[in-house]
């Protein structure tokens, strides 16, 4: 599980997460479709698109349907870094 930032903002139904200082690699910048938890690792959504400046992007978070997105306003979320059975399928079918 690493950290993925602080949740900011809910608009249209989505989180505005403002990533953790990134320092050195591009490596700590999520990938898009990437599951996002939250701290009892409990899957809030996934990581739909990254914009800002380089050094701490903004991410958007698609939460899951069953997801409060206004109660994770103000809360650290994780990116799940736990292969699952996505990543398996998706290797299995290329």
């Amino acid at each position: 599980m690493k950290r993925l930032g602080t949740a900011l903002h809910v608009v249209q139904n989505k989180l505005i997460v403002q990533s953790e200082q990134v320092v050195g690699s591009e490596t700590s910048i999520p990938r898009t479709n990437s599951w996002v938890v939250d701290q009892k690792r409990t899957r809030v959504g996934k990581v739909l698109d990254i914009f800002g400046p380089i050094n701490r992007p903004y991410i958007i978070v698609r939460p899951n349907r069953d997801v409060d997105a206004a109660a994770h306003v103000g809360k650290k979320l994780y990116i799940d870094e736990a292969p699952g059975r996505d990543s398996k399928w998706k290797r299995l079918r290329s």
